[in-house]
């Protein structure tokens, strides 16, 4: 019998990696319909380093999109039904986050609804290597084999809210989020994920020197391009 490796390295399979992690897909006692988003969810043959070593990394990822504005009910309803377990049981973890919070007034561009909500400091280099490893782990499960490359993440749901020219700083981030959904749309990409109120991505080829481009879709709001590079 071959033996199974870990998707992100070539230590010898000891468990098995959600992805995306399972804490982001809520139980049955914290919906209020009963739906089931924990339903055939996408596992990869993991190491313990890049499974069990990373658990205080997928809450911070939890959080970090959970306190996303543009995100759906399911998201919010796990916020403050899990949230509220999460600071009884460990106040650090979001303290952390929302501890130099200023209060904001955000606009949303699609809509033109507004939010009276407040802006929290985000560690962007932890965020985005979650959002790293999902792409790994999603290239061995749609590809069966490992990217060799790197990856480079676009968190589209992190925006600039404080600043005088936040509008001038956004603008970057949200013309490569509507690119990229014309080039899904225009390839009639398909929609991968069993859970869509939570998490369901998409892909199209790329370039030479970016041959894979994928979109990630966190709670229907929260959004993430990957871009698989050479």
């Amino acid at each position: 019998m071959t033996k199974q490796t870990c998707y992100m390295c070539q230590r010898e399979k000891t468990s098995v990696e959600h992805v995306p992690p399972r804490c982001l897909f809520p139980q049955q006692k914290d919906l209020d319909d009963g739906d089931d988003l924990r339903k055939q969810l996408i596992t990869v043959p993991s190491c313990d380093i890049h499974n069990t070593a990373k658990s205080k990394d997928d809450e911070y990822l939890l959080y970090s999109l959970l306190l996303s504005i543009p995100n759906n009910e399911t998201s919010e309803n796990y916020f403050f039904k899990k949230g509220l377990r999460a600071i009884q049981h460990n106040p650090s973890l979001i303290e952390n986050m929302v501890k130099d919070n200023l209060p904001v007034t955000a606009i949303d561009n699609k809509t033109g609804e507004v939010h009276k909500t407040i802006a929290v400091k985000i560690d962007e280099n932890r965020l985005h290597q979650s959002l790293i490893s999902i792409g790994y782990a999603l290239y061995f499960h749609h590809f069966s084999k490992p990217w060799s490359g790197e990856i480079q993440a676009y968190p589209h749901f992190l925006i600039h809210l404080t600043e005088d020219d936040a509008r001038e700083l956004n603008e970057p981030n949200e013309n490569m989020q509507k690119a990229i959904e014309e080039m899904l749309d225009l390839a009639k990409s398909q929609f991968h994920g069993e859970n869509p109120k939570v998490f369901c991505y998409q892909y199209i080829q790329g370039s030479e020197d970016t041959p894979l481009i994928m979109y990630l879709r966190f709670y229907e709001g929260s959004r993430a391009t990957l871009m698989f590079k050479k």
